[in-house]
């Protein structure tokens, strides 16, 4: 008989891999264990575009249910209250989680940081900003010429 310990395991696997899909993101990758209760939880990475995230399901804790390290090629814009942007997380000691993967506030650095997420949907709105960066920068209009306005 399967535990509950193993069933809310294998949800939140089932949620990282819909992530995945939804976003058509690399293979996420186990890159340690931590044990939580009567269960080992998976400590994931995942490459977002031109960044790179790190994933701790906290289950139990609420509201924050995400530990979220993000490191970016380029600033991420605004992130539209998605988490305390002033939350310093770099001092922070975690089972398994090495002192490398936890970075400091958003507020001091827009591109590499860590940061407290409540929910999936929380974080599937985080991927899609992040795979947002850059997006419209080849986009933007050209001034026009004073002489094509009359």
């Amino acid at each position: 008989m399967e535990s509950s310990a193993d069933s809310a395991v294998r949800q939140y696997g089932a949620f990282i891999q819909r992530l995945t899909e939804k976003f058509d993101l690399d293979e996420p990758q186990v890159i340690a264990e931590y044990s939580l209760g009567d269960a080992v939880w998976p400590l994931v990475s995942v490459t977002v575009k031109s960044a790179h995230i790190i994933l701790r399901y906290e289950p139990g804790r609420w509201p924050a249910s995400f530990l979220v390290t993000v490191e970016s090629s380029a600033p991420v814009p605004s992130l539209f209250g998605l988490f305390d942007p002033t939350l310093d997380l770099s001092g922070e000691s975690l089972p398994d989680m090495k002192p490398e993967w936890l970075h400091g506030p958003y507020r001091s650095n827009q591109s590499q940081f860590s940061c407290e997420l409540e929910d999936e949907w929380d974080l599937a709105m985080l991927v899609r900003i992040l795979r947002s960066v850059g997006l419209l920068d080849w986009a933007a209009i050209p001034g026009r010429k004073s002489d094509e306005s009359q």
